[in-house]
């Protein structure tokens, strides 16, 4: 790529330096890590934002240009996206901006510096070139994004151990859904759940959500095909991004593994099934899985086991990073309901699960236990096994509507329907 047309493309990334908006989709919702992250803008360690594709990093990093644009001086913040570009690297476009944006040395500026630097996996050796720039104590605040975890957090972690703060971007949560569509969220404390006032309008929000998932442009009119779209953007991660990353050549077995998680979420992970049906090496079967892992389409659950190595040695359970995904091929209805289950309790702490006795979700810290039973029909049975748990654990039946609390075995079991603990904290 020839030096002008470098400039050219900087120049169209950032057409606030021309006193244009910043182009941001129709109705953009603020998000859960918003604050927290532009308060951060203010410190000189680099911020990291990781997260599935098209999960609304490159949104998020807008609205946050767009919130300094306020009190910053347009010309002092650069936004590149090496997604639409792969030709270039920070330092050479750093060097560019200094000699034709700025015009001085960055040595000689006083004011501060913005770089936004999207999709920077990309870019083989990217974090040695940040380094080098942030070390140089330059009056520069760098705000990355990237959509592999081994990528991204790894480079983070060798060359930009203790400069860097890493924040995940999830799908929408069901909060952030009804901050999209307008409707009040009411504050629900997981330790004593309160029923809202007016749960008809939240049951018929999260029907819609559950039924359209966490993508963020699920939710914009012109995209008359959902399953199309998810089918596309699935294509792209698995065939571009995973294969670039992680030199994948059985493309066809990573779409099979992927398709097998997706119908059966939730599920035990059975690697000698797999390799079967599709032909193909225990060993590639579990290759494949961690780089699915590491794209932040899936995400395992282990058992609860006090020895860390008993722990590993067991086959995992694995989750969707988002129900969207369960529309490519279809999974039963309690599979879905408890991978919306799991995707929100993971944001309280790191969920295992438990086999004896039998447990969908555990969150060991918190000391929490849930078994999922999205269906209209319910008995204690449903519950018995939750009070085989030790005495200090809070025991959680999620279903469809029912909220209750029954008695079993001297032990108190909260009924609470899965919108309603989609709308918790801890």
């Amino acid at each position: 790529m020839e030096r002008e047309e470098i400039i050219e493309e900087i120049v169209e990334q950032n057409p606030w330096w021309e006193g244009k908006p910043v182009k941001l989709p129709e109705k953009s919702t603020e998000r859960t890590i918003e604050k927290k992250i532009f308060k951060e803008l203010d410190k000189k360690r680099i911020t990291t934002i990781i997260g599935l594709r098209r999960v609304g990093k490159t949104t998020l990093t807008k609205i946050l240009i767009q919130k300094l644009l306020k009190n910053v001086n347009p010309k002092r913040i650069m936004y590149f996206s090496f997604d639409l570009s792969e030709e270039v690297n920070p330092r050479e476009l750093i060097k560019l901006y200094s000699e034709e944006i700025l015009k001085k040395p960055l040595s000689e500026t006083e004011e501060k510096l913005y770089f936004f630097f999207d999709e920077i996996q990309k870019i083989e050796n990217w974090e040695n070139q940040i380094k080098s720039l942030h070390d140089k104590e330059y009056p520069i605040k760098f705000t990355v994004t990237g959509s592999s975890s081994m990528n991204i957090t790894k480079g983070a972690g060798e060359s930009l151990s203790g400069r860097t703060r890493i924040h995940r971007l999830e799908p929408f949560s069901f909060k952030e859904f009804l901050l999209h569509k307008g409707i009040k969220i009411p504050e629900v404390n997981l330790k004593n759940p309160s029923y809202p006032i007016k749960a008809e309008k939240l049951r018929i929000a999260f029907k819609e959500y559950m039924e359209k998932g966490g993508l963020p442009e699920l939710y914009q009119k012109e995209i008359e095909d959902p399953k199309k779209f998810l089918d596309e953007i699935t294509d792209l991660t698995l065939f571009r991004d995973i294969v670039d990353m992680f030199s994948v050549r059985r493309t066809k077995v990573l779409k099979g593994i992927f398709r097998i998680i997706t119908e059966h979420t939730g599920q035990k992970v059975n690697y000698q099934k797999i390799s079967k049906d599709l032909d193909t090496e225990y060993r590639t079967v579990k290759e494949y899985i961690q780089h699915l892992e590491d794209s932040f389409l899936i995400k395992e659950s282990y058992p609860l086991e006090i020895s860390t190595y008993k722990r590993l040695r067991k086959n995992p359970k694995i989750y969707t990073a988002d129900h969207a995904y369960n529309k490519l091929w279809g999974c039963k209805e309690g599979l879905k309901a408890e991978t919306i289950a799991f995707n929100h309790l993971k944001k309280i702490e790191e969920p295992n699960y438990n086999s004896d006795p039998e447990t969908d979700i555990i969150l060991p810290e918190k000391k929490m236990a849930f078994e999922i039973k999205y269906k209209s029909n319910l008995s204690e049975k449903d519950a018995k096994q939750l009070t085989k748990l030790p005495e200090q654990f809070n025991l959680f039946l999620i279903t469809k509507n029912k909220y209750e609390k029954w008695q079993i075995n001297k032990r108190d079991v909260q009924l609470i329907p899965l919108w309603l603990l989609c709308l918790s904290y801890n």
